[in-house]
Order: C-alpha cells, then sequence, then structure tokens
C-alpha cells in the first residue's frame, strides 16, 4: 500500500476598470432584456475563464454535469487551463464571438469586465460566479461565497479549535479578489475577538509546487507559530506536503484551510489538517446555469418580475443582485462523504 505522501502526489499529477455609468448599465440591461429567446431545449451556454485546468474546479464542473442533465443544455468550457488573466479575459471574449445562449465566468480579477460588459450589451447574458470584482460588467448576477463572510467563518473555526490566543501565518493568492476578502474578514474578525497575532504572510499564487515550496519556507522562517491559515484551493496541499518533504509533525498545529482538493481530504482523513471551509461549488455552477435558463425561457417569467412597469425600459435588472452560498466545514467527522470516489457522476 503506498504511503500517504505517494498517493498525495499521484492525485496531482491525476488532476493537475472603471464603473460604469447609469446610462451604459441601462442600456445594457435593456440590451439583455429585450427579448429574451423563446422556451426551447439544446441551448449552449460557455463557461469562460481562467485555471480551467485546477483540480479546485472539479465540483463546478460536476454542478454543470448535472445542469447539463437537469435542464437539456450544453456548457463548453473556454479558457486557459492556469493562472492566466489575460487569456482569461480574452476567452470571454472569444465566447461572445461564438454567440453562445450566455456566458458564465469568474472575477478572480477585473481583466474580464469589459468583456461582460460587452457581452450584456450584445443581449448575451452573463453570471458570475465564485469571485467578483467590485465591477462587475453589468452581470446579471453573481453566484458565489460572500469571501469576507468566509474569512469569518475560519476566524471562528480557529477560536473554536484553538482558543483566543496564539499566532499565525496565512497562506493565500495574494491579489485575487476572493483570497484578499477572505484574509480581510479574517484578521477583521479575529483582531475584534481575539488575541491572535499574525506573524507573515506566504504567497502560494493557487499552484501546488509554489504553495509547497513557500509552506517550506513559512515552516522555516516561522518555527514557534500555533496555527497555519489556508485561503485558497493550493494552500492545503502545499502545507500539508511541504510537512512531510521537510518530515515535520505538524499535528500539534492547528491547520484550517479552504476548499477540498483530494489530497487536503486525505491530510484530513490523515489528522494532518484539522478542517477546511468549502464553498457550495457544485451548486453555484448549477444556479449559473438555472438563472441562465431562467432569463432565455420567457415561461419562467424572470424577466418579467413587476419590479416596474417595464423593466427593460426602466433599465431594472430584474435578477438578484448576488447569490450567496454560505460555507460548509469539512473535518474527521465528515470527510469521507466528500471523497472524490464517494460522488455521484453525471
Amino acid at each position: 500500500m503506498p504511503a500517504p505522501g505517494q498517493r498525495r502526489r499521484e492525485m496531482i499529477a491525476q488532476t493537475a476598470a472603471p464603473r460604469a455609468s447609469a446610462t451604459a448599465v441601462a442600456l445594457a440591461v435593456a440590451a439583455v432584456f429585450a427579448g429574451p429567446a423563446a422556451a426551447q431545449e439544446g441551448r449552449t451556454y460557455i463557461y469562460a475563464s481562467q485555471l480551467q485546468g485546477h483540480p479546485y474546479l472539479l465540483d463546478s464542473l460536476l454542478g454543470m454535469d448535472y445542469a447539463e442533465q437537469q435542464f437539456g443544455v450544453t456548457i463548453e468550457p473556454l479558457g486557459p487551463q492556469g493562472w492566466d488573466p489575460v487569456a482569461g479575459a480574452e476567452a470571454v471574449e472569444q465566447a461572445i464571438a461564438r454567440q453562445p445562449d450566455g456566458i458564465i465566468t469568474t472575477l478572480w480579477e477585473p481583466g474580464a469586465v469589459p468583456g461582460i460588459r460587452r457581452a450584456m450589451e450584445q443581449g448575451i447574458p452573463v453570471v458570475v460566479i465564485e469571485a467578483v470584482t467590485p465591477d462587475n460588467g453589468g452581470a446579471l448576477t453573481f453566484i458565489g461565497l460572500d469571501n469576507y463572510q468566509a474569512g469569518v467563518d475560519t476566524a471562528k473555526e480557529l477560536i473554536e479549535r484553538a482558543g483566543t490566543t496564539g499566532t499565525y501565518v496565512a497562506s493565500g493568492n495574494w491579489g485575487a479578489s476572493n483570497t484578499d476578502a477572505k484574509f480581510q474578514g479574517l484578521t477583521d474578525y479575529l483582531e475584534a475577538n481575539s488575541e491572535w497575532e499574525l506573524a507573515g504572510r506566504i504567497d502560494d499564487k493557487a499552484t501546488t509546487s509554489t504553495a509547497i515550496e513557500a509552506a517550506k519556507t513559512m515552516f522555516n522562517t516561522y518555527p514557534d507559530i500555533t496555527a497555519v491559515i489556508g485561503l485558497d484551493s493550493s494552500s492545503g496541499t502545499g502545507i500539508c506536503l511541504a510537512a512531510e518533504e521537510l518530515e515535520l509533525d505538524i499535528e500539534d498545529l492547528t491547520v484550517i484551510v479552504h476548499d477540498r482538493e483530494d489530497p487536503v481530504l486525505e491530510c484530513i482523513a490523515d489528522g494532518v489538517i484539522d478542517a477546511s471551509i468549502i464553498n457550495k461549488t457544485a451548486l453555484q455552477a448549477f444556479l449559473a446555469v438555472q438563472m441562465l435558463e431562467a432569463y432565455n425561457d420567457q415561461a419562467v417569467g424572470l424577466a418579467t418580475v413587476p419590479i416596474s412597469a417595464d423593466n427593460a425600459v426602466a433599465g431594472v435588472n430584474p435578477f438578484p443582485q448576488a447569490i450567496y452560498m454560505g460555507t460548509e466545514v469539512i473535518d474527521a467527522e465528515n470527510v469521507e462523504q466528500f471523497e472524490r470516489a464517494a460522488l455521484p457522476q453525471f
């Protein structure tokens, strides 16, 4: 039977702008709601975003597979495999050129905002999932975490498991809108409700190899910390594998991370990671498709909810500004329910 570290490495190998003016927003809303398509089968949506090959997206893709089955639609991925903001923005432009029935994208940073605005102006509805910037390009809605609140939830979990005093290091993909919001929520809550002190931050760039090296540096630089917080999908994998490579026993550290890469789940089962705070990623992906279907299907009637005499003329977006998922916690008590092999396939 392979050692835990070997199994985790095998898993990794296998998965490996200014705000728009009020006039511009009104015009975009009017364009989108001027003539929703009649109810039909076989609509095509494009998921245009960067990080298409990141293991974090496996659960979003599972939600999209489920949505394809439930709604009889086709969802096509488009964009770079890794972290590439330029190529991610270009993917939205390429999606517009294909004139799909709708676009799903993610705003970890604002590069795709102009593309979202163009899509909306051309009558192609856009839903943003996972992460959003203050200017969302006039997209129909954002579906995902309240990332600031996710940081608060992380702080509460730390206090519950390790008390109100200690020193910690935070690992994250700094500069990504969701990571930065999580960190703000974390530090605000800890400063107001505990005596926890931040010893430092490490940048893992949401990439496994970088996360491992960053965590090694962390362990060598901050030998006296009592907790580690990981705020993106690669953080937990990096922390756990770095400890293995350095032959460190970190079970006395409180380790709380985010998301559910397969190595993270195994590290929780092995007792190396205490808990992971997760988004309901499959649900946000499913709801994104459901919202696009509600826009495209006149029979649903969402576009004509009587907010005004005529929502298109009034420039009213009848969709909610945001739909927040809330977080869940994975720990040793429930980890087996989240393992890849236990999940349904569609």
